[in-house]
């Protein structure tokens, strides 16, 4: 049996309107991605300040000639500390993260400088103060618990991401 299919360039000059139509998708559905990560975000219990991880949240969309790909991320430097802990209490309390992650975590616990914070911070914080006499020398941790924010983010929204593209994907198909 042979088929035949002549001068499909109509059709598929239809076709290459799909992605157009879907960027506008796929940009709503990494802003529910983002809006999550937002509300999930750690935001600081004590002192002033705080909400400078959730307001570093961003979107990015790129657009290749086969795929479009839809980004969340942050640009804190101490975002991966949160999402996935740190030191032996990361490594203890880690549930939520990333199954495809693999944190390695320093075994031991250390000492943060003094000056860092202030001593009420520090408390605040449940580290143990180190004095050399009355002067305080720095402060004891063993790191901190994970608080996933990011991975919870897309994967609890996954199967409401994945109708909506859908549903989209067939509309902009009927509009064809």
């Amino acid at each position: 049996m042979k088929v035949e299919f002549e001068d499909l360039s109509r059709q598929m000059s239809e076709l290459s309107r799909l992605p157009a139509g879907l960027r506008g998708s796929l940009g709503r559905q990494i802003a529910l991605v983002q809006a999550a990560a937002k509300e999930e975000a750690p935001v600081r219990r004590f002192g002033s300040g705080g909400g400078e991880l959730r307001q570093s949240i961003l979107t990015q969309m790129e657009t290749y000639s086969d795929r479009m790909v839809a980004i969340c991320y942050t640009n804190k430097g101490y975002a991966s500390y949160v999402e996935f802990g740190t030191g032996p209490n990361g490594e203890a309390h880690h549930a939520g993260i990333s199954p495809d992650v693999q944190p390695v975590y320093k075994q031991r616990g250390w000492v943060i400088p003094a000056d860092a914070m202030s001593v009420e911070a520090a408390q605040a914080y449940g580290f143990g103060i180190a004095r050399d006499g009355d002067k305080v020398i720095g402060y004891y941790t063993r790191g901190q618990a994970a608080r996933p924010f990011m991975y919870p983010a897309l994967k609890n929204n996954e199967g409401e991401i994945i109708r909506r593209l859908s549903a989209d994907l067939r509309k902009e198909v009927r509009k064809l």
